[in-house]
């Protein structure tokens, strides 16, 4: 029911991807819907539904109502509650609202029968993996670069944040971070980059109300510093934000950009 609900409304991460925008680009949202699988059901089982997703998000993807819509397998988490869920899928969108495929792109999947295969899916969706939690993020910097397309090979690592004093005016560590990721990006030590606000739901019980997403080959890189100025910005982060729980994904499933070859 919640699938299908974000679906007629159009629903979104970040970080994801959030997928292929540049710094000059409007302002978006993304969606992170957290599943959790039902007993006995592994990945496996939740691909057939989720690839089933991908086309239809794809097709509006490609009409221009999303940016773009991936599914994240949950690899390593710091929280004390590992079985919360398994793994998220997020759409992106140029709004804060949904906007799905045309009736005639839903034809050109389904033929005659949308309504009877969307009802077949929305019900699939229920019994293998329910949809557990809901997030909306305003994506503040996303940075990708040239060319980015979502990959297995990447590892995404979220680091969800709080500031370490409410009254704190963090605009100005979003600048110096911004920084720090396009130069990241720019010298291809990461694929992606970006800082996103928690918008809804968003009250003290959540622990955070920001995400930092950093897309790479290898964690490895993650933990290096290349220089003093990102050491600096680095430690800038420190000082205005507490991470309160990071975990790291592997994209599994995902849209392309009609631009982007595949």
């Amino acid at each position: 029911m919640i699938r299908s609900t974000l679906f007629l409304l159009f629903v979104t991460l970040f970080v994801s991807p959030v997928l292929a925008q540049t710094p000059q680009a409007p302002q978006t949202y993304t969606y992170l819907i957290y599943h959790k699988l039902a007993p006995g059901m592994t990945i496996q089982d939740a691909l057939p539904v989720e690839r089933e997703w991908r086309a239809i998000n794809q097709a509006a993807v490609d009409e221009g109502k999303l940016i773009g819509w991936h599914m994240m397998v949950k690899q390593m988490s710091s929280n004390p509650n590992p079985t919360e869920y398994d793994y998220v899928t997020c759409i992106v969108s140029p709004e804060m609202g949904i906007k799905g495929a045309s009736p005639a792109a839903m034809a050109k999947i389904y033929g005659d029968s949308v309504q009877t295969r969307m009802a077949s899916l929305q019900k699939r969706d229920r019994q293998t993996a329910p949809v557990v939690k809901i997030e909306v993020w305003e994506n503040l910097s996303p940075l990708f670069g040239a060319g980015f397309r979502p990959d297995k090979q990447l590892n995404v690592v979220v680091d969800f944040l709080k500031l370490r004093d409410a009254q704190t005016d963090w605009r100005p560590s979003v600048t110096a971070l911004t920084r720090t990721g396009t130069d990241l990006t720019g010298q291809k030590q990461l694929a992606g980059w970006g800082l996103s606000a928690l918008v809804v739901p968003n009250a003290a019980e959540k622990g955070y109300n920001f995400a930092q997403v950093r897309a790479a080959t290898s964690l490895g890189i993650l933990a290096r510093v290349a220089d003093a100025k990102q050491l600096e910005n680095s430690r800038q982060l420190n000082r205005t934000f507490e991470v309160v729980r990071q975990e790291v994904f592997r994209f599994e499933e995902f849209t392309l950009r009609p631009s982007v070859s595949k």
